[in-house]
């Protein structure tokens, strides 16, 4: 693993020197008069104003911590920013979703309702900050190469109201906040030269649509179209309308929460698997684990899948080192991709746009992706993944070690 130097960040207090001759006698009157009125406001107004609300809960695991607010980490010794910019508000309030019915039910590191499945994310402010140091040098290695990130969040903090979560007492930490208030800003912090693309407030303003699988962790395609369209506005380019590709759908789909606690409304009620096909001239090859080199199509025929492998369709799963070529474009750019499985729905839309697309999983490439986009004369990089990777130890491990 490369070493990597913490950043001690001072507090940036700013030293004064004291005046020689003291102020006028009316500036003394004055003086007295505010310090009497404002005590005279703290007697009768005590308690009722500036009362902060309890920082949300963690998670389920102990070793959570709440997620602190942006001006909080450029203070922390153990945070690797250097200065955090004010962050606008969100222009445009995202209406309450309807309340899903039913009470909410853990089975294991899953909650439940009814037919549907919510991953649990807990903060971690260790490897958060982890995560926020590797993006950030992973921006400057890359020798003037524009840098994306999508850090995506998962179904829980997207698809239930705030008030549902708020009522049961649902121990998950805030994803929102988590993403838009400390990872993003911490990384523009150190680097402002990434371009954050944030996507929670665009896919929760989808919410009522199929955009997260019930009985899978994974988003659906469609979910992947609308990150894809966040990711074109960061570029500069117009997204492809969903009408220009060619939609199959697959049913039947059972995925990893069904797999992790098998359970009959899961079961009576599986996901639909819609694929996206682009229009475009596409040859897709891919290098396994085993060090082979295969071709096959960039989405293959889920008819011929198993129920519980639906997913797999998109870009052949999780495979070390893929190439995507688009004869469509034969003056067009090239890009390279740094995902989990999350980032499998996700690159079929980007071929509309690159000449060729080199994509790496950063759970088993070996390879340095500064010295891959030098190599391929990529001009832009994007790191895709989900959440809940930002409070792994091992996994913001293997993104670090890419760079």
């Amino acid at each position: 693993m490369k070493q990597h130097s913490s950043r001690r960040v001072s507090s940036g207090r700013p030293k004064h020197s004291a005046k020689k001759n003291g102020p006028p006698f009316w500036l003394w009157l004055l003086l007295l008069l505010a310090v009497l009125a404002a005590a005279l406001w703290l007697f009768l107004f005590s308690g009722k104003e500036g009362q902060k609300d309890p920082a949300p809960s963690g998670s389920v695991s102990k070793t959570v911590s709440s997620v602190p607010s942006a001006p909080e980490i450029s203070q922390a010794s153990s945070a690797p920013v250097s200065s955090v910019p004010e962050k606008e508000a969100n222009p445009t309030p995202i209406p309450e979703r309807k309340p899903p019915a039913g009470d909410p039910e853990q089975l294991g590191a899953l909650l439940k309702i009814g037919d549907t499945g919510y991953e649990y994310y807990n903060f971690v402010t260790d490897y958060a900050n982890e995560y926020i140091s590797t993006v950030a040098r992973a921006g400057e290695q890359l020798g003037g190469r524009t840098l994306y990130d999508l850090v995506i969040p998962t179904s829980m903090s997207v698809m239930l109201p705030e008030s549902y979560i708020e009522q049961h007492g649902i121990n998950s930490s805030d994803q929102r906040k988590a993403i838009e208030e400390y990872l993003y800003p911490s990384i523009n912090g150190l680097n402002p030269n990434v371009k954050t693309v944030s996507l929670f407030d665009p896919l929760r303003a989808h919410a009522d649509e199929y955009i997260y699988f019930r009985t899978d962790h994974h988003w659906t395609q469609l979910g992947a179209y609308y990150a894809y369209v966040e990711f074109c506005k960061a570029k500069g380019v117009d997204p492809v309308p969903l009408t220009q590709f060619d939609k199959k759908e697959y049913p039947g789909f059972l995925g990893s929460f069904y797999s992790d606690a098998p359970n009959e409304a899961m079961e009576a009620n599986p996901d639909v698997v819609e694929a996206y096909l682009p229009r475009a001239d596409i040859s897709f090859s891919y290098t396994g684990t085993d060090g082979e080199t295969y071709s096959q199509a960039l989405i293959e025929d889920g008819s011929v899948y198993a129920s519980e492998l639906l997913y797999l369709i998109f870009a052949a799963g999780d495979q070390p080192y893929e190439e995507i070529v688009n004869y469509d474009l034969p003056d067009g750019p090239s890009c390279v991709v740094v995902k989990e499985s999350f980032g499998n729905a996700f690159i079929p839309f980007l071929v509309n746009h690159y000449r060729q697309i080199y994509v790496v999983d950063y759970r088993y490439y070996e390879g340095d992706v500064a010295e891959l986009a030098a190599e391929t004369l990529s001009e832009d990089v994007i790191l895709l993944n989900n959440i809940s990777m930002t409070r792994n130890e091992e996994l913001v491990n293997d993104l670090s070690n890419l760079f």
